[in-house]
């Protein structure tokens, strides 16, 4: 005898709800996953190397105990971290001072493929974390979730019910509290993190359905700028973050277009295979129609770099040969690192961490292994960090 639907599906929807609040459970406390924490070694790595004794006397003066722990260890987490590097004064500093942005505008950039398994959301997560935590200067860092699978949202974030998705506010599914502007609940739907620079404008389940939104209005005749409402929302925290980056659905859809809009950057990944090569291939064949709908949406001033990000490579013959053809079709787009496939990487997925939100010393696993894929993140992180400063330097 078959099954209704309902029924079926209602068991699928239950189960799928209690493995995901199992598993945050386990990596969360309360709504937020622990920060980061640094051994002495790696604090002084960090700070890049200062004397024991002048870590160890800023410490007293802001009052934190590192060997406060029940297993005696000396160990700060991020939050202190911070602290610490705040209160050194620039006779004592070896890094960059923060960063000042004055009139330089803050940088867009959307990672995006059509092609599913091409690594966008950890390209998104990877960039962000890195961004926020490898530069002195403390850039402020905006991580925006589009994709309805909300991958990115859950390695920050446990429960997106009680907090505004980036769909409410795409589809203004929300209603404003007494005096509450529409932009304090904006800058309010970017929640802090594990990292002190890094705030996140989640995605939930219900933004699976939002594509549908803008075919409802459409028809309707009540939506005059379909590929500017992500905009709308970015102009409000533009002045709030340095960076913003933007994970998307794999897909062409209207949330995806409002992603191209807003953005002054994009990065592809791309992962090295012939699979990922031909359907990626397609997709820019087709994307003269994305700059098309920009043009006729009015106002997009163009991006200030685009790039092709070579992802899940190994060091193997069918891999190197297929980097080279990337390299020989799409040229100067081309980032000369790649982003190698990892175990590292998989298993700090596994964790809801990128490499920038665990330390050495916390990785279960082979921390060679662990120490190599950080060293590549680092770099393909740089080279990002690159076209954005020469971006920043050039205005």
């Amino acid at each position: 005898m078959s099954r209704k639907i309902t029924d079926v599906f209602g068991k699928l929807s239950e189960g799928a709800r209690a493995y995901r609040e199992a598993r945050n459970s386990s990596l969360f406390e309360g709504n937020q996953k622990a920060p980061r924490t640094f051994t002495k070694q790696e604090t002084l790595d960090y700070l890049q190397n200062p004397s024991h004794r002048t870590v160890d006397s800023y410490a007293q003066q802001l009052g934190i105990d590192p060997k406060r722990h029940d297993h005696s260890a000396w160990m700060l987490d991020i939050n202190e971290l911070y602290s610490l590097r705040n209160s050194f004064p620039s006779n004592v500093r070896k890094f960059n001072d923060k960063f000042e942005r004055g009139d330089k505008k803050c940088q867009v950039i959307v990672i995006q493929n059509q092609k599913g398994g091409v690594g966008k959301t950890v390209t998104a997560v990877t960039t962000a974390s890195g961004l926020a935590t490898e530069y002195h200067e403390e850039y402020r860092i905006g991580l925006i979730d589009l994709d309805g699978q909300s991958t990115a949202t859950m390695y920050y974030t446990q429960n997106t019910d009680d907090h505004l998705s980036i769909g409410d506010l795409i589809t203004n599914s929300y209603e404003l509290d007494d005096n509450e502007t529409e932009v304090d609940a904006i800058k309010d739907a970017f929640q802090p993190t594990s990292i002190p620079n890094l705030r996140i404008c989640p995605a939930s389940q219900r933004d699976r359905g939002v594509d549908g939104w803008f075919h409802k209005q459409l028809a309707a005749g009540h939506l005059d700028s379909p590929y500017k409402q992500l905009e709308r929302i970015i102009d409000a925290v533009r002045e709030d973050f340095d960076v913003i980056i933007i994970d998307t659905p794999p897909s062409l859809s209207f949330i995806t277009l409002n992603a191209y809009y807003s953005a002054s950057a994009v990065i592809f990944p791309l992962g090295a295979t012939e699979n990922d090569m031909d359907a990626t291939c397609g997709y820019f064949e087709c994307i003269n129609e994305v700059a098309d709908i920009l043009d006729s949406a009015g106002g997009h001033k163009g991006y200030d770099f685009v790039r092709v990000l070579i992802t899940n490579y190994k060091e193997d013959t069918a891999y190197i040969q297929m980097a080279n053809k990337i390299h020989k079709f799409f040229g100067e787009h081309v980032y000369s690192t790649e982003f190698k496939h990892s175990i590292a990487v998989r298993e700090c997925s596994s964790y809801m961490c990128t490499l920038f939100d665990i330390s050495k010393s916390e990785y279960p696993k082979t921390k060679s292994s662990f120490a190599s894929a950080v060293t590549n993140a680092y770099s393909v992180v740089s080279k990002i960090h690159s076209d954005i400063v020469t971006v920043w330097e050039s205005k």
